[in-house]
């Protein structure tokens, strides 16, 4: 019975990281261009792509870091 529970302890972890960190590193970067005065649509388009190139290897990078930290995670479903 414990093993179901644990199963479903982090159900779509890394769906959910995955997109929180792009959004979160997109803004961030936004936000810095429109503060430095960059107010074209670049400014836009270069944060995307910042937010995607760095925040899907960092989003499963840490749900691969929870998953190894949870004790109940079964190692055969790591990664």
């Amino acid at each position: 019975m414990a093993t179901h529970r644990s199963l479903r302890r982090h159900p779509g972890l890394r769906w959910f990281n995955i997109p929180l960190f792009v959004a979160s590193i997109a803004g961030t970067v936004v936000i810095v261009a429109l503060a430095l005065g960059f107010y074209t649509w670049w400014a836009f388009a270069i944060s995307g792509v910042v937010g995607v190139v760095l925040g899907v290897p960092l989003g499963i990078w840490v749900t691969n870091a929870i998953k190894r930290a949870d004790s109940a995670w079964p190692p055969e479903r790591l990664g």
